[in-house]
């Protein structure tokens, strides 16, 4: 089937309003993994996401689970009360590929419910997949008949032939690369061939803190790079700016990069993956939500695309009952170029709406490994998927670190102890919003140490007292008492 020019730049000129539209984080969740989800698992895990300033859910679900129809009757019971916004993602992977006409019958189905997410000014009800381009002719039909706005992740084809499959059926894409494949930090120039590939359509850009799979029964048992990376990847959300943000993921337990709580009646797939260890349980990663008002803030009054600018700012400290809130104020002035033409014209300042970053709490957030690298058996486990990459051992891409990301509203001093043994950590990282509030950042070795992590930090006043700011606690303690004798690769993470 053909597709005239005429249709693609209707379709382009269609999808302008969504680059003006709010934007939107929302967080990945496995549906099959809430088989057992009551409606109040559904309404608590909502007003999580939404006390931790989540927009939504995007509902993973499988063409052959037969606890979709009850799952998703409760997710939009409440999540409509809740004024929560949720859209699918058909994973074509998990067990079989979707019927087309399945797909069309949940959309159509779900689609007006109050809590359906549709970007503003389109009135089309966002759709995306986890892979499945060998169906992408499909979706010419699906979205006739759906009216829907077609966002997949077809990360295996690549940017360039992901935004050209199918006569360019994708209206959008998201990618699920979030993750280093190898010793190197993340970055985003994967990023940016999807916003080239894309000439304009929108690009829904992947946030993961972490990656390790152990479930042979699914064939699966490797680790990428996490060390690093959840506060890495935020500092490139907010700088790159892109249309819609996805947290992968809030529950998927099975590769440990969940935010959401760790629920028992949710952990049925380390038995059906034959997982050697459940490496999840006891294992929060709760803390990983801490900072996500500030990072989600920071993305949202951020503009991309922007000319040179100059700013000035105002510090105002701002007394409270118990604390001192820094409010930095910035007013911008971009400097901008008029458009090309034949008669000359000046320069023009624009002056852009004021904007304030509040430090409304102080805190920290740590997170480490249980175990040292090199104290128990891996687990057979590598560094990268043997599949279709170089392999390394896990050590050389996970260090015997404890990893602590703060938000400040003023320098302060950083405090990390195992087992009561101060490690002398120090915080060697700083992006600071002027005034120095913002993310103080810094890591610390563990190797030779036991016990409970304990990490506090505070600041002394003028007057030489030492006040206590933040302090993380709680998890469980590093120890080279391995569970089956080998190693846990997935980490803990706390916060104040």
């Amino acid at each position: 089937m053909r597709y005239s020019s005429s249709i693609l730049t209707a379709t382009a000129l269609a999808l302008l309003p969504f680059a003006q539209a709010a934007k939107e984080v929302f967080a990945h969740f496995i549906v099959g993994n809430a088989p057992n989800y009551d409606l109040s698992d559904w309404q608590d895990d909502i007003a999580l996401a939404q006390n931790a300033s989540i927009d939504g859910f995007v509902l993973n679900i499988a063409s052959q689970d037969a606890s979709n129809a009850n799952s998703l009757t409760n997710a939009f019971r409440a999540a409509n009360a809740a004024n929560f916004k949720l859209f699918f993602s058909f994973d074509y992977n998990a067990q079989a590929p979707w019927p087309k006409n399945d797909v069309t019958t949940l959309i159509n189905r779900w689609a007006n419910e109050r809590s359906y997410f549709k970007p503003d000014n389109t009135y089309k009800p966002l759709v995306s997949t986890f892979e499945g381009p060998d169906h992408a002719e499909d979706w010419h039909d699906i979205k006739s008949k759906t009216n829907c706005l077609f966002i997949p992740d077809w990360s295996s084809l690549g940017p360039a032939n992901a935004a050209t499959k199918a006569n360019s059926v994708a209206d959008g894409l998201f990618s699920f690369d979030a993750w280093p494949k190898g010793p190197s930090a993340m970055t985003t120039e994967v990023d940016e061939q999807y916003r080239e590939a894309l000439s304009g359509r929108p690009y829904m850009m992947p946030v993961a803190g972490w990656f390790y799979t152990n479930l042979p029964g699914w064939n699966k048992n490797w680790l990428w790079k996490g060390d690093e990376l959840w506060d890495t990847r935020w500092q490139q959300v907010i700088d790159f700016q892109p249309d819609v943000v996805e947290i992968l993921t809030w529950n998927d337990y099975g590769e440990s990069h969940y935010i959401g709580p760790v629920r028992e009646k949710a952990l049925g797939l380390f038995q059906s993956g034959n997982a050697p260890i459940n490496y999840a349980e006891n294992m929060p990663h709760d803390g990983w939500r801490k900072l996500l008002p500030y990072y989600i803030q920071q993305y949202k009054q951020g503009s991309k695309g922007q000319p040179t600018k100059t700013s000035t700012t105002i510090v105002t400290m701002v007394p409270t009952a118990t604390s001192i809130t820094t409010i930095v104020r910035t007013l911008t002035t971009i400097v901008t170029a008029p458009a090309s033409s034949k008669t000359s014209v000046p320069f023009r300042a624009k002056v852009v709406a004021q904007k304030n970053v509040a430090v409304k709490e102080e805190a920290v957030v740590a997170y480490y490994r249980i175990n040292p690298a090199k104290a128990c058996n891996s687990g057979n486990t590598t560094g990268n998927d043997p599949n279709y990459q170089q392999v390394y051992a896990p050590d050389e891409l996970l260090q015997d670190n404890i990893f602590i990301t703060a938000l400040l509203a003023e320098p302060a001093d950083i405090r990390v102890s195992v087992g009561g043994k101060d490690l002398n950590a120090t915080f060697s990282k700083k992006t600071p919003q002027v005034g120095g509030a913002g993310i103080y950042s810094g890591k610390v070795l563990f190797t030779n140490s036991t016990g409970d992590v304990v990490v506090t930090v505070s600041r002394t006043l003028e007057n030489g007292t030492t006040v206590l700011i933040a302090e993380a606690k709680g998890g469980p303690s590093i120890t080279t008492q391995c569970v089956g004798g080998m190693a846990n690769w997935n980490p803990a993470v706390i916060s104040s």
